[in-house]
């Protein structure tokens, strides 16, 4: 220290120090000094000499501020009661604890840049200036100590690099690895340690493995020879060195180092989870053949033709009399064995009185029709066509549409499509079957004239659709239940699950009030329709159709 400080006690020291700590922290963060004041402030060594400002030599940090700042005590200033007094001298008379919060205030101005004075610490030098004694010629500002960071960049090499450097730096792996991310490796290591082209058994296409005098495979040592890691380990003829290797396939040609480790060994060990998979599957011929139970059916030659029931005994069926119609507070239910023959046919296939006449409409309608893809104007929903408008209304697998599983894919394998619907006039109310789907929500009641409205068009997508099978019978089961809650299904929803686009809810399969399937909610569609196949019926009675 200089001989100045020498004459103060060490108590004294450590008050001059927090000062100048003081100064130069509100100096470092003040708007008014920036990197290059603080190189310019600096002090290095050079040819033995202390230096200040920048420069080539050797920079030089104190590890005390009273020696980085020793010019601070060359001079003087008046304190507030005209009293002359030394940056130490203010340091032992200035009362800490009043001091304000920064302490040091620091403007722009003045002939360094900077003005320096204090906040608080009593009425001697609360708004004290003590610039003078901070900075001045040949008096560098309290900044020396600090090191400017400076954001630089090198441009890497990354080909020299991974040539030159080992990247895989196990060190800062960690200890431990989540079981997903273990899962992830193994297979990553097992696609690779396989060998990449499986064997070809069959070269002679017989349907059976090609196997040698001993019945072993008789590609097996080639396949060695190109792939094995014990045979490149124990042979000199191998094709492939044992740093490329492969997975041996079987435990009898392993050598001694891999005979728990073979292609064989996985599948001993995979074997047992997967006996569902490997399980024969149950064949058709092993089914018992249905024999029909009747000689015959009633064939009609088209659907112009048909059947009038009436009751010879009275004017109108039980049930069916126009003026005291019970079906409509009773239901009903009307089945069918039906197969269609084309493409192209379309009528009624059962009804009673005519629910969409103009003048005094009644009763109900079970209909077919048929939709072309490539027709339909469906413009003011941006389809051009039933197919657009079919992709909406259920697309395909892998579309970021939501798709119902339970509605089919309507043209997945023809450009015709066909339908058959229920149609009940409810007391003037008209109803159909027609049923949300993965895209498309079920629709309120429907109009006389379908062509009216494209939402009239747009819902004979949605009724029960009949797979094109021309060999096929189908068991059609048409209802009309008024006691369903129909209006009231609309907008339902369990636990945030809306249901105006699910099948099942509109077919009366799924609880609105705890989420659960059942076999009638009383809720969903009053009228519906739905079929089975021949075929399947038969098999889920376990018989071969």
């Amino acid at each position: 220290m200089s001989d100045l400080t020498a004459q103060y006690s060490g108590d004294e020291i450590v008050l001059y120090e927090r000062l100048l700590d003081l100064i130069a922290e509100a100096l470092i963060v003040s708007e008014f000094v920036n990197t290059t004041d603080v190189e310019n402030n600096q002090k290095f060594i050079l040819n033995g000499q202390l230096q200040v400002g920048q420069g080539s030599g050797v920079l030089a940090l104190f590890q005390k501020d009273i020696k980085a700042n020793q010019e601070d005590l060359n001079n003087t200033t008046l304190n507030n009661e005209a009293v002359a007094e030394n940056l130490i001298q203010i340091a032992i008379n200035l009362n800490f604890d009043e001091l304000s919060t920064p302490p040091i205030n620091v403007q722009g101005g003045g002939e360094f840049g900077v003005t320096i004075s204090i906040n608080g610490g009593g009425t001697a030098y609360n708004g004290l200036p003590i610039t003078n004694l901070v900075v001045a010629d040949g008096n560098p500002l309290n900044v020396s100590q600090f090191v400017p960071i400076q954001k630089i960049k090198s441009v890497v090499d990354i080909d020299k690099a991974e040539e030159f450097l080992d990247t895989n730096i196990y060190e800062l792996l960690p200890t431990s690895d989540t079981r997903q991310s273990r899962i992830i490796r193994l297979f990553q290591e097992l696609n690779a340690l396989l060998p990449p082209t499986p064997p070809e058994f069959d070269l002679d296409n017989d349907g059976a493995v090609d196997r040698d005098e001993t019945t072993n495979w008789s590609g097996d040592t080639q396949y060695q020879q190109d792939n094995s890691i014990s045979y490149a380990q124990d042979n000199q003829d191998g094709n492939i060195d044992e740093d490329d290797a492969f997975i041996h396939r079987l435990k009898k040609t392993a050598n001694d180092a891999n005979v728990t480790k073979t292609i064989e060994d996985i599948y001993n060990s995979i074997l047992p989870y997967l006996t569902d998979l490997l399980e024969d599957p149950i064949e058709l011929e092993d089914m018992p053949k249905y024999k029909n139970q009747s000689s015959g059916y009633l064939q009609f030659r088209n659907l112009n033709q048909g059947v009038i029931i009436r009751n010879t005994n009275k004017q109108f069926i039980e049930g069916l009399n126009p003026q005291n119609p019970t079906w409509n507070t009773n239901g009903f239910t009307t089945t069918m064995w039906v197969r269609f023959l084309d493409k192209s046919s379309e009528g009624t296939l059962f009804n009673f009185g005519n629910p969409t006449r103009i003048i005094d409409p009644f009763g109900f309608r079970l209909e077919t029709y048929v939709l072309n893809k490539d027709d339909g104007d469906l413009a003011q929903m941006n389809y051009s066509n039933y197919g657009e408008a079919a992709d909406y209304i259920n697309p395909s697998p892998g579309s970021n549409q939501p798709r119902d599983p339970n509605y089919p894919l309507i043209y997945e394998n023809s450009n015709t499509a066909r339908f058959v619907r229920l149609v009940v006039n409810d007391n003037g109310t008209l109803r159909d079957s027609h049923v949300g789907t993965g895209g498309g929500s079920k629709m309120n009641t429907i109009w006389v004239d379908e062509n009216s409205t494209y939402s009239e068009r747009f819902r004979r997508l949605q009724t029960t659709f009949i797979p094109e099978d021309f060999q096929e019978w189908y068991f059609i089961c048409a209802s009309f239940n008024p006691n369903v809650k129909e209006d009231e299904s609309f907008g339902q929803a369990y636990d945030g699950e809306e249901y105006d686009n699910n099948t099942n809810f509109w077919l009366n399969h799924i609880n609105p009030d705890d989420g659960l399937y059942t076999n009638s909610s009383n809720y969903g569609n009053k009228c519906k329709v739905e079929i089975i196949s021949r075929s399947d019926l038969l098999r889920a009675r376990g018989f071969n159709s």
